[in-house]
């Protein structure tokens, strides 16, 4: 499922500064994909691009839909009707949720498995590794983030995925399976500030930085003219989450937004829905988040510096930080 690019942190910038960086890659643990053979090869295999989700007619039920049998926390076994796969896109509820609603945009925690259409053989399956996975919707198959958006943490749904939603009719390397396919996925968890406790709010005052944007939506940055800038990274933990605390090890998923210090430069990942990714061993200038808790909203102060490879001078920075999940 995880193959759709997406823009990441650049690792050269996370030395002195944060930047959002046109790079290809996939989350979930998937290989990284350079943006310019993803495009090439789903044109092969007939990978619909760039799809509007709300421009999709997505079906909420099919008479041709498997039904499924199978203990809670396994992979279930299908019992297929016979019939040909639907044509459009169709998520059926199969049990409701009350949680938070999912979004394009989100990092999200489900437990799946997946089939080819008329197939019993499972060619993925989360419950085999008997451990839920986390990923950004922004980092899947259209399928998966046109499906599952607007659905409820706690529902079980089933999924049916035309081909050009996946990976295409075409064997294109890399052992994705081809043709139409069919996922059950209970989602778990939303990668969300929301439940946050404010502790910095006097802290960002004092250094005369202000924070817009309700805890759990999009956050905005800005600097006030006489701020005295930064001379080493500082970090502020303007509220605290309650999820694992972050390690040296370990690649999070983030929303971010940030200011140069002159507010000449902006860009926020929330509008570019660009969830962004980290790894914490390859962000030597992030090391202040080491200990956070994910769940946190985090303002990063970084000084004025120059970019190792080019040279180029660098202003102050100020950004924030949603820490959605460990990836």
């Amino acid at each position: 499922m995880l193959r759709r690019p997406h823009l990441v942190l650049s690792a050269l910038a996370l030395t002195s500064s944060l930047v959002l960086a046109a790079c290809g890659s996939s989350s979930g643990g998937s290989d990284a994909t350079a943006s310019a053979t993803a495009t090439a090869s789903a044109a092969t295999s007939g990978v619909a691009t760039n799809v509007v989700c709300s421009d999709l007619t997505i079906d909420d039920s099919s008479a041709a839909l498997p039904s499924l049998a199978g203990e809670a926390d396994t992979t279930p076994t299908p019992t297929w009707t016979g019939e040909a796969a639907p044509a459009n896109l169709t998520v059926a509820t199969l049990e409701e949720g009350d949680g938070p609603t999912v979004t394009e945009a989100d990092f999200i925690t489900v437990s799946y498995a997946g089939w080819k259409w008329d197939d019993n053989a499972t060619f993925d399956s989360s419950y085999d590794r008997a451990a839920p996975t986390t990923f950004s919707l922004q980092g899947v198959i259209t399928g998966w983030r046109c499906g599952l958006a607007g659905h409820k943490v706690g529902e079980r749904v089933l999924m049916s995925v035309p081909s050009q939603y996946a990976y295409g009719d075409v064997a294109t390397g890399g052992g994705a399976p081809t043709g139409p396919l069919v996922f059950v996925v209970e989602i778990k968890a939303v990668g969300s500030t929301a439940d946050a406790t404010v502790e910095g709010e006097q802290a960002l005052a004092d250094r005369g930085i202000t924070v817009t944007g309700d805890l759990g939506s999009a956050a905005s940055i800005s600097v006030s003219p006489d701020a005295v800038e930064p001379t080493q990274t500082e970090v502020i933990v303007l509220a605290r989450g309650t999820g694992a605390a972050i390690t040296a090890e370990d690649t999070i998923g983030l929303h971010m937004a940030f200011t140069s210090w002159d507010g000449t430069v902006n860009q926020s990942s929330w509008e570019q829905a660009s969830p962004q990714r980290v790894t914490m061993a390859q962000a030597p200038g992030l090391t202040g988040l080491i200990g956070v808790p994910v769940g946190s909203r985090v303002v990063v102060l970084m000084p004025a510096g120059t970019d190792s490879s080019s040279g180029e001078a660098l202003p102050a920075m100020a950004y924030v930080l949603d820490i959605a999940a460990i990836l």
